[in-house]
């Protein structure tokens, strides 16, 4: 399973809003999700983003799965909110 996941905000800060999907290996759409989030920073929608996107992934009981951001600030966010010993984010590179 693949998530791709963006987030946007008008201004930074600004009004700002995130979506997303579930796609499958065979290209499939699983689940579409979005959310507006009044006024916020493009790197706090994007951790929202995330967040959203675990959550699905719990709900879902996915376990192997790749999330696909476009921003790095994001990545790096992240890896500091990671628990130690944890390493499903080691791997987290950017492709252009």
């Amino acid at each position: 399973m693949k998530f791709n996941i963006d987030g946007a905000s008008k201004g930074n800060p600004g009004v700002a809003g995130y979506g997303g999907a579930i796609i499958d290996d065979k290209g499939n759409i699983i689940v579409i999700f979005h959310s507006h989030l009044g006024n916020a920073t493009k790197n706090m929608v994007e951790v929202m983003a995330i967040e959203q996107c675990l959550e699905n992934m719990r709900n879902l009981n996915m376990l192997n799965t790749i999330v696909e951001v476009d921003s790095r600030l994001t990545i790096n966010s992240i890896k500091m909110l990671q628990p130690s010993g944890v390493s499903g984010l080691s791997g987290a590179e950017r492709r252009e």
